[in-house]
């Protein structure tokens, strides 16, 4: 069975929670360039750290899935990567007002991420004490 197959075949939340993760980081996109002074320039730096560990976490859990199936250590494709990636946001949340659409935004991936990193340390710490079986 493939990695979405097992998706589909799992509960809707979770397939909810996947979606919502990858509308949120797919996001970035619209804040990697930016119109100022009437010209285009980079967009914000977060943005680009967030689209980069988005895509290393996907290789790394593709390769994950190749190697052991749909297990609890699915949850390792993320730590490594988003892990960093919530600190380095979190430093950065002043120079992004509350109010301003790029400081709401970020602080919605924040939360995401502080929420997925919670499910995948308690699954790769489950995979770890022995709970192995497909989820």
């Amino acid at each position: 069975m493939s990695f979405e197959e097992h998706i589909s075949n799992g509960p809707q939340w979770v397939q909810l929670w996947i979606m919502w993760m990858m509308i949120v980081h797919m996001a970035a996109l619209f804040f990697i360039v930016r119109w100022q002074n009437g010209r285009v320039s980079l967009g914000y730096m977060e943005s680009y750290a967030i689209i980069a560990a988005l895509i290393a976490s996907f290789v790394f859990m593709s390769w994950l899935f190749e190697q052991y199936g749909y297990v609890r250590l699915l949850g390792l494709g993320h730590i490594p990567f988003w892990t960093p990636l919530a600190y380095y946001l979190w430093t950065r949340l002043a120079n992004h007002p509350q109010k301003s659409i790029f400081g709401i935004y970020l602080r919605i991936v924040l939360v995401t991420i502080v929420i997925s990193l919670t499910f995948d340390y308690i699954d790769v710490v489950r995979y770890l004490i022995g709970e192995r079986g497909v989820m």
